[in-house]
């Protein structure tokens, strides 16, 4: 099965790569070699699936193809709240503060880099601070580097692969590892930035990404619909028209749903679902 796939992402058309590989990330954790009904059901759903993307709109967005909207990767520094609510809306958390900023630099030799920057405040305590350097315009993760509390965290990336410096949660030792990201991935953490420079055109659209969490042992694809177009209110007198854009995380139910500006393309609100509970994050300015 690892081989049919590695042969699927080598194909020309996006719309049978995506699928595949939305397939892929959801039958990997079966052992498909205890059960042949399973197997006979996966490639047939292979076939089926193959029939119907070319009547779907389904795009991969990676950092190889170049699709995103780069005229909207401008230099930006917002400032978000996040808090928890149960299924009724009752706030279970005391708010924390997102400051993030992402710059386009250029350097001497011409060439440019894409600088995400964001510090996470907890009590009015910085909790974590992140740093990360992406080529420009393929948003390629180069280099992340976080802090929190005593934990470092160092990725350095090369040719789809990811060296891990950082302390052992279980020994507290200095260790490094390499993980084979094995797809053009983005940096999961810079997902809020990188959603407002997708090729929104309409209400139905597709998306399938691959995004690689740093220090985690493996990227996967994520598969991303626009849901909607609505007003969001800011304020009595303010509503600003925005896509609805749901991120589904493939595990328990996950997902988020964001609202993204339709003029300048912010990230304005997220309302994400986990273990029973909602995640806001709420642009403040």
């Amino acid at each position: 099965m690892e081989t049919t796939f590695r042969w699927a992402l080598s194909c020309d058309s996006d719309n049978f790569r995506s699928v595949l590989v939305f397939l892929y990330n959801h039958f990997r954790s079966v052992d498909v070699g205890k059960s042949k009904k399973i197997m006979k059901t996966f490639y047939g759903t292979i076939l089926c699936f193959s029939f119907i993307t070319g009547f779907s709109q389904v795009d991969t967005i990676t950092t190889k193809n170049l699709k995103l909207n780069l005229s909207k990767a401008e230099a930006s520094n917002h400032s978000y709240a996040v808090f928890f609510t149960d299924t009724s809306g009752n706030r279970l958390t005391t708010a924390d503060i997102w400051d993030r900023e992402v710059n386009v630099i250029k350097k001497p030799d011409g060439s440019k880099v894409y600088t995400f920057h964001w510090k996470w405040f907890a009590k009015d305590s910085l909790l974590m601070e992140a740093n990360s350097v992406c080529d420009y315009p393929s948003l390629q993760p180069i280099e992340y580097t976080a802090s929190r509390k005593k934990q470092k965290l160092t990725v350095k990336y090369s040719n789809n692969m990811a060296t891990v410096e950082g302390k052992s949660r279980k020994t507290q030792r200095d260790t490094t590892y390499r993980v084979n990201v094995g797809m053009p991935a983005f940096a999961f953490p810079m997902d809020m930035e990188l959603f407002g420079m997708l090729p929104f055109k309409k209400v139905g659209q597709q998306f399938i990404i691959p995004f690689y969490e740093p220090g985690s042992p493996r990227a996967s694809y994520y598969k991303c619909s626009v849901i909607g177009k609505e007003f969001l209110s800011l304020t009595k007198d303010t509503n600003v028209m925005c896509w609805l854009m749901k991120i589904d995380y493939g595990m328990n139910g996950a997902y988020s749903t964001f609202w993204i500006s339709e003029s300048s393309r912010e990230m304005l609100k997220m309302q994400g679902y986990f273990n029973g509970k909602y995640r806001y994050k709420i642009k403040l300015y």
